[in-house]
């Protein structure tokens, strides 16, 4: 049997098809947020909105931990410097949760202007050179800075096998690591951002509680992955009174166009229909001070996104007469740190919280990463015992608000619970919307070994429009009164190899469909090559990591969005056979499809899954997982885990067969 030709036998390009869609639905959620700003001309309109963006972003968040009071703090020592000291410490933001900080320290009593500094993505975090040179940069202007290492970089190292010393999940300076972790806050319903931001907080704790530091003068300010940090607790926390996030900001949609991976910490589900953008956590801050540093040719944030957010942020300022407090900086530069971007953003920050005007120093002596280290190894994990990693936060997590996940459900009312469980899958993957009329084609008709053969396409859904494809195959000495929907991992692109179980299934089952839901086999995405590093389709940063980050941005899932596709073709088999009970087999992430598709779908023969993966809950709350893109999906582990699904296709009396790959 063979797969279908280039773009779909010659009928439709859809290598940019899932890209293209997944655009055009974000534009309508972009409209709809320009028209609700355009409508606001009041200050009392404006933080009705406020309020409303930042009960929705903690919502996203799955909300923040309460703050430790009083945590205790280890200092380690002091190296001294031209005119300033650095202490090297960790306090806990959480129990045995250690974050390891420098405090660069200026001479004199005080009180001082104190600064937070988030690095981004980068493995030294609070250590790297260039984050080095900015926080001398302040200290020599009078400032007291606490320079922290986030969760997975630096110090805090949280995936590395203690035995052999391998990383078990390594690369991109910390985004691998948080990416790992964000998949399993998202089955969790929650964003690895609240672990980042609450550790941030505590920071801005040990600023206010120093004698040296003025707790009326605390700015924060950090690039790229700082930056964003900089944006999100500037947005939850109003004791920052000045920010100036970098290399971190721009308009959303300016950023979906160019193809870009954003990180975990980064993707609030729902953001784009909610209305919730870059200008939005910026101006949460109004009237307080906020400079936006940005490099003209920043490869991540682009540089048009950047100026209409600092434009629409300057709109709501004017509501507080308060317009001169938004400042931007601009250099010619790439997408850089703090300190590259010279010294605006500086200025920026002595005018606002300083003592005096900001004088340049420069020429700073930087020094190795473990002359900074607090931890006699430079690792949190080998210096506490009992220290807890990403892993045991998300799992505190779960069993914190789900204590029964990951558990078959004890069902007692045995009419009620398959529609009930029904109806959260619905909600849950987003599949409540109208369907259009299919009008498949036939593009190939033949026969193999017996079989009639027809390759097929239809749209799953219009306007804008989904193509997808399958391959049925019929016996035609049988009839077809259990006829499947057959889902491997590469769709009908196996098919060369899977001609003897295709052949078996037909046999079995009288008419089979081997499907293609949207960007799988024939319909598969283009790969997209930027970032140019990450060369795995299904891998983190991959082609499948993106389109599915972008999914969730528009409040849904690449997972649901799959399901639905595969309920469309179950309609299409009903009517191509003209029986009313279909079946369904799916292997490794087809299972999983399958799996989904059966408990919506009311009237299932059987349901066949080789090689299903463990549940949502299972990998939410295991240390190591079978990380895969492809099954990222938002808030299943409560009540629509794999568990309660198979248990309402028990109480339905649809038979489920669980195996290994067939051949």
């Amino acid at each position: 049997m063979e797969r279908f030709s280039d773009a779909v036998n010659g009928y439709v390009d859809v290598e940019d098809a899932l890209p293209r869609y997944l655009l055009a639905r974000a534009a309508e959620g972009f409209a709809a947020e320009r028209e609700a700003k355009e409508s606001v001309g009041s200050r009392a309109e404006f933080e009705a909105r406020r309020d409303r963006v930042r009960e929705r972003f903690r919502a996203g968040l799955g909300g923040l931990p309460e703050r430790v009071e009083d945590p205790p703090v280890e200092v380690a020592g002091a190296l001294a410097g031209e005119g300033y000291s650095v202490e090297r410490l960790a306090f806990e933001s959480r129990p045995d949760v250690h974050v390891t900080a420098n405090c660069y320290v200026p001479e004199g009593d005080g009180p001082h202007p104190g600064m937070l500094f988030l690095p981004g993505h980068v493995d030294a975090a609070k250590a790297d050179p260039w984050n080095q040179r900015a926080c001398i940069e302040l200290v020599r202007n009078g400032f007291v800075v606490l320079a922290l290492d986030p969760l997975g970089q630096g110090e805090r190292e949280q995936y590395r096998d203690p035995e052999t010393g391998e990383a078990v999940v390594a690369g991109g300076g910390g985004v691998f690591a948080h990416c790992y972790a964000g998949q399993q806050c998202f089955y969790a319903g929650a964003n690895l951002a609240r672990f980042v931001i609450h550790d941030a907080r505590c920071g801005l704790d040990y600023l206010h509680g120093r004698p040296d530091v003025d707790a009326e003068r605390i700015g924060v300010t950090g690039a790229s992955g700082g930056g964003v940090q900089t944006l999100y607790l500037a947005t939850v926390d109003e004791r920052v009174d000045a920010a100036a996030p970098c290399c971190a900001v721009t308009e959303r949609e300016a950023w979906l166009r160019t193809g870009k991976r954003i990180d975990a910490e980064q993707v609030i589900h729902g953001a784009v229909p909610a209305g919730i953008n870059f200008d939005d956590l910026l101006a949460a801050m109004a009237p307080r001070p906020v400079c936006v540093g940005a490099a003209r040719w920043d490869e991540y944030f682009p540089i048009e996104g950047v100026h209409e957010t600092v434009d629409r942020v300057r709109r709501v300022y004017d509501l507080y007469d308060a317009a001169g407090n938004v400042e931007l900086v601009l250099a010619d530069e790439p997408h850089c740190s703090v300190y590259e971007l010279g010294e605006g953003v500086f200025e920026f920050l002595c005018d606002r919280l300083g003592d005096a005007d900001y004088e340049p120093h420069g020429g700073h002596a930087v020094r190795d990463e473990d002359e900074l280290w607090v931890t006699p190894r430079g690792s949190v994990r080998a210096a506490y015992e009992g220290e807890r990693t990403i892993d045991a936060l998300v799992r505190e997590y779960v069993r914190g608000n789900y204590p029964d996940a990951g558990r078959a459900p004890a069902v007692e009312d045995r009419d009620g619970y398959a529609e009930r469980l029904r109806e959260r899958v619905v909600e849950r993957l987003d599949l409540d919307r109208p369907e259009c009329d299919r009008y498949p084609r036939y593009v190939d008709r033949n026969e193999s070994d017996g079989l009639a053969v027809d390759h097929v396409f239809f749209k799953s859904e219009r306007d804008p429009d989904v193509v997808v494809t399958g391959v049925l195959v019929s016996d035609p000495e049988r009839t077809a009164e259990d006829p499947a929907v057959v889902l491997y991992e590469q769709g009908t692109e196996e098919l060369p190899e899977r001609t003897g179980d295709v052949a078996s299934l037909t046999r079995e089952h009288g008419t089979v469909l081997v499907f293609d839901p949207r960007g799988v086999g024939a319909v598969r995405s283009r790969a997209i090559p930027i970032p140019a590093w990450a060369e795995d389709y299904y891998g983190i940063y991959g082609t499948e990591f993106k389109l599915a980050y972008d999914a969730l941005l528009l409040g849904t899932s690449l997972f649901g969005m799959r399901v639905y596709d595969v309920l469309r073709a179950a309609g299409f088999l009903r009517s191509a056979t003209g029986t009313e009970r279909v079946s369904f087999v799916g292997e490794g992430v087809g299972a999983s499809h399958a799996l989904y598709a059966a408990a919506v779908d009311r009237d299932v023969g059987r349901v066949g899954l080789r090689d299903l993966g463990p549940g949502f809950a299972e990998m939410a709350t295991s240390y190591e997982y079978p990380y895969d893109p492809r099954l990222t999906v938002y808030d299943v582990v409560g009540d629509c885990d794999v568990p309660h699904v198979l248990a309402a296709l028990e109480e339905r009396g649809v038979a489920v067969e669980r195996g290994g790959a067939g051949q």
